[in-house]
């Protein structure tokens, strides 16, 4: 909690009249800066409208002053100094009188030293007082304080079951990471809740944990579920290793303090290459929540909600982290159109801003399909780990997808001939493959037999490729990633 106190100290250093902390957290606020006022010798004074305002030392409150438009005439009258603390105040902000005053409190704060602090679990503050304030946020507890906090929840099951907990080890670093950045009530409450259950802390229970984190998600993310993993992709051997590489340290940094937690790869590429299936399939494999952030359903009408979206999806992910932040397509939500006002260049200083500054176990997978309309900003080196360019599949990349397309469908293999289906299928995609098989399924059907080579091939003669069809784009694509990104394949 050191850089808490440091930013707290600055703010009153600074003189803020006006503090604003959105938390559900609020007596793990008040035992943070309780301490901090003691050594600053700074009175601090609590306000709730059930309770009045009270001295943070005395338990009881000051005459007449639920009322939040009374107490606000107390504070304004008040000779005393001190750092104010009102809790849920936000209701209150709709009636004039009571901006009015807090302006007031304002005004007069460089003659008597009152510093406001407005806690609530959502908090917008009116126009008016915005500018003078400055926002804190408390930080959900760290990996250490987890350890700690899983010890002690060990000792107290055992102490009262009497009786020896089957502990996975392996899921051990998987649990302190989802349950690092939560508040510590809500993490403790969680432990209680995995190791009461069954008497067994195992795969189960991290599943809970990240359910549970998912049904506190409110903005505008999508999380998915995958189900395919590394292994049911065909080809990628390059990025493959490259990821196998990273996994280890991006689950337990410890491993090796002195490097870097991986923070994410971009994947540029044509079309139906598989950019998207390997964001899952690394979600599956990593065992990680995949969110998708699409960002059409950022953009509001209304200057700064665009950004206020973004923003909040993206606090969102830090609350879900450990996990895989996946955005499809980067290139839509960063390109300016003909009716951009300064949205997409506000949307990408917001993002840039939060992946040099990010320091939670989020990888992020962005894919995109048009490089000229990536912003030169994005691509520079530090904001991914690696470039990825996504070509069109080669021949023995072609046989391992029809392999694992008609495995998928329960036919054996052994009677396809693979390598002439291959041949066949030059310049084609793995989702233009996998079309190919569906096409060649419902010709089956027709004429109600099982699917067979004959199928599979009519249907791929019948196929033109996007290869063929946007053959400039494709080989313009293939020129720019030469020199400056690393092929997926060998």
């Amino acid at each position: 909690m050191q850089n808490f106190t440091q930013d707290i100290n600055s703010l009153l250093d600074a003189r803020f009249p006006l503090l604003i902390c959105e938390t559900h957290e609020e007596p793990r606020l008040l035992s943070l800066l309780y301490p901090i006022c003691n050594i600053r010798s700074l009175p601090c004074f609590v306000w709730s409208h059930a309770d009045g305002l009270r001295r943070s030392t005395e338990t009881s409150a000051i005459y007449n002053t639920n009322d939040f438009t009374e107490v606000l005439k107390h504070v304004d009258a008040t000779p005393q100094n001190g750092l104010y603390i009102f809790l849920d105040a936000h209701p209150f902000f709709s009636n004039p009188l009571n901006i009015r005053l807090i302006r007031e409190i304002i005004f007069d704060h460089y003659q008597r030293d009152r510093t406001l602090l407005f806690v609530s679990h959502a908090l917008e503050l009116p126009g008016e007082l915005a500018r003078a304030s400055a926002r804190i946020n408390l930080p959900g507890i760290s990996a250490d304080r987890v350890r700690a906090l899983l010890k002690e929840e060990l000792d107290r099951w055992q102490q009262d079951a009497q009786q020896h907990l089957k502990i996975d080890r392996d899921i051990l670093p998987l649990l302190v990471n989802h349950l690092t950045g939560l508040g510590e009530e809500e993490a403790q409450r969680l432990l209680r809740q995995a190791l009461h259950g069954d008497g067994k802390l195992d795969i189960q229970d991290l599943t809970s944990i990240i359910k549970f984190k998912q049904q506190q998600q409110t903005s505008l993310l999508e999380m998915e579920s995958s189900t395919v993993t590394l292994d049911d992709v065909g080809g990628f051997s390059r990025l493959k290793a490259w990821l196998k590489l990273r996994q280890a340290i991006f689950h337990n940094p410890a491993l090796a303090p002195n490097l870097p937690t991986p923070k994410g790869i971009l994947l540029l590429g044509v079309q139906g290459a598989g950019k998207s299936l390997i964001a899952k399939a690394l979600a599956g494999s990593w065992k990680l929540p995949l969110l998708r952030l699409d960002f059409s359903t950022l953009f509001n009408k209304y200057i700064g909600e665009t950004e206020k979206n973004l923003r909040t999806s993206l606090n969102e992910a830090e609350r879900m982290a450990p996990c895989l932040l996946w955005i499809d397509e980067i290139e839509k939500g960063l390109s300016a159109g003909d009716s951009d006002t300064g949205t997409s260049q506000r949307i990408l200083g917001t993002l840039l801003t939060w992946m040099s500054e990010r320091t939670n176990p989020i990888f992020m997978v962005a894919t995109a399909n048009d490089v000229s309309k990536l912003p030169p900003e994005l691509l520079r080196k530090g904001r991914f780990d690696e470039l990825f360019f996504v070509d069109l599949p080669k021949q023995s990349v072609r046989k391992s997808i029809f392999e694992i397309h008609l495995a998928k469908r329960n036919l054996d293999v052994n009677h396809f001939h693979l390598d002439k289906l291959s041949l066949l299928s030059e310049g084609f995609s793995g989702a233009e493959i996998e079309q190919g098989i569906i096409s060649g399924e419902y010709a089956a059907l027709a004429d109600n037999v099982k699917l067979s080579q004959s199928h599979i091939e009519n249907a791929l003669s019948q196929t033109r490729p996007l290869s063929i069809l946007r053959s400039e784009d494709f080989k313009h694509l293939r020129e720019w990633a030469q020199q400056r990104c690393v092929m997926v394949d060998d």
